[in-house]
């Protein structure tokens, strides 16, 4: 018997564009702490449109699975981040309709798991925000700036402090705000050869063309989603919790006087207010022990990992929650003394998720796998 693990990426998953490590801790790691279980296991990274329907998103995880050609007796497990994992949620429903040929049901009667990982089961205001006009343009500019960061690891200080400008400048000036956001976007190109900056500029066209998903992964529109995607039988479910380090007073001292530290900060500020949950989630009770006893209380509705409300997050089984922000949780996060990769952290939440934190909640995701298969 051969595993294959499909890893869908979410929100800012450029994972065509080759170079980038969106999935890179991720898969090593699990590649790492699979190997003594026995069988082979491949791991396959989705490639994905960031903000495609959920429907297009889900026949390219499909597609990709055809791709692999999983052997008779092989079986399969989804581990999606972010929005990620309500891709795997809507294959693995019962009698979905893709709109394909395929034969989706013969697919997902082969899967055992699906781990979700900061995934916005019930919905994430900041999608709100980026379907205005401003929010489009801040959308374009965050995605260049996450596969920039992936890229060289930090960007420069002159990003930073521009970006920081580009929240601090009132709604109503949106005009001035437009024309800052097209000059931080040229500045970020030029990281890039011009082939690469044409495939750029490709992905974040089509980012740009299609943003159905930010009008379904609005609060309202979840609640639809949730009724009519059920969960399969035969499919374990599992979920990864995050909410970062709220951003008050006594975090932004902590940080000191690192400019780049500074603006990133302020930046996440940002971000966590539009992240925000404004009400609470009707959560089972199983899910809400497992948040009081992982995080010793339940979260308030507007804690947030930065891009989801906490409390949006939990479906199946809780197999952890953490202090971590959208991004920490599938390996880049802060660099700490001692780990053995060096880590780039995209955004300073002063969330103190680091290596040994990483490990721990994937060789939990990993044994979650394991249990599957038995």
């Amino acid at each position: 018997m051969k595993r294959h693990i499909f890893l869908i990426p979410g929100f800012f998953g450029f994972a065509n564009l080759g170079d980038f490590t969106y999935w890179g801790p991720v898969r090593d790691k699990l590649q790492v702490l699979l190997e003594p279980a026995g069988g082979a296991t491949a791991i396959h990274s989705v490639k994905s449109l960031p903000t495609a329907s959920l429907r297009t998103r889900t026949r390219e995880l499909l597609e990709t699975i055809v791709a692999a050609r999983p052997a008779p007796g092989d079986v399969i497990h989804l581990v999606g981040h972010s929005t990620g994992g309500l891709d795997a949620r809507l294959l693995l429903t019962p009698a979905v309709d893709l709109a394909t040929r395929r034969d989706v049901e013969k697919i997902a009667r082969r899967v055992r798991s699906t781990v979700s990982v900061s995934t916005p089961h019930h919905g994430a205001p900041i999608a709100s925000f980026f379907n205005s006009i401003l929010g489009q343009k801040l959308l374009r500019l965050l995605s260049l700036m996450t596969m920039s960061a992936l890229r060289r690891g930090q960007l420069p200080l002159s990003v930073w402090t521009r970006v920081a400008g580009v929240f601090a400048v009132p709604p109503a000036l949106e005009k001035t705000t437009g024309s800052l956001i097209a000059q931080i976007y040229a500045q970020l190109l030029t990281d890039f050869d011009d082939a690469r900056r044409d495939e750029v500029e490709e992905l974040l066209g089509e980012v740009q063309r299609d943003q159905s998903l930010l009008t379904q992964l609005t609060v309202e529109a979840s609640d639809l989603f949730n009724a009519a995607a059920g969960d399969r039988d035969t499919v374990r479910y599992g979920s990864v919790v995050t909410q970062a380090r709220p951003p008050h007073l006594d975090a932004l001292l902590e940080i000191g006087l690192q400019p780049t530290d500074q603006a990133q900060w302020g930046l996440y500020y940002s971000l966590s207010r539009l992240a925000a949950g404004e009400e609470s989630v009707a959560l089972s009770q199983a899910h809400r022990s497992a948040l009081r006893k992982h995080y010793g209380a339940l979260p308030e509705p507007a804690a947030n990992d930065g891009i989801v409300p906490t409390l949006s997050q939990p479906w199946g089984e809780c197999i952890a929650a953490v202090q971590a922000d959208h991004l920490d949780i599938i390996g880049h996060h802060a660099h700490s003394p001692g780990d053995p990769e060096r880590h780039y952290d995209w955004l300073v939440t002063q969330s103190r998720f680091v290596e040994a934190d990483f490990d721990a909640v994937w060789r939990k995701v990993a044994a979650f796998i394991l249990a599957a298969e038995d």
